[in-house]
């Protein structure tokens, strides 16, 4: 995971803009998911060279839900990390403020 995401941030790619690129890059059949064979392949285009056992690993670390693919969501929040304890108080300050009825 380390030389994925430093290959990935040396190429610039650690924005969400730039983490969507990448993703649509790996989904070779447009399915919105990727699998362990477009990883691995997609991978190889970034210069990581990974053998199947090792790809299912990588795949298993964004998988979060165990569907065998990773969804971009799970992509980003792998690559991204999960948020901060001062983001999520922004965001829950923010959604309270909007959530007028308080009903959530």
């Amino acid at each position: 995971m380390v030389e994925i995401k430093a290959t990935l941030k040396s190429r610039g790619a650690m924005a969400i803009r730039g983490i969507g690129r990448v993703f649509r890059i790996l989904d070779d059949n447009r399915n919105r998911q990727v699998d362990v064979n477009e990883l691995l392949w997609g991978l190889k285009d970034f210069g990581i060279h990974l053998d199947e056992a090792q790809a299912k690993c990588v795949l298993a670390k964004f998988d979060r839900d165990g569907s065998g693919s990773v969804s971009f969501d799970e992509f980003i929040r792998t690559l991204r990390g999960d948020l901060s304890e001062a983001r999520l108080v922004c965001i829950k300050a923010a959604y309270d403020k909007l959530d007028v009825n308080k009903d959530g």
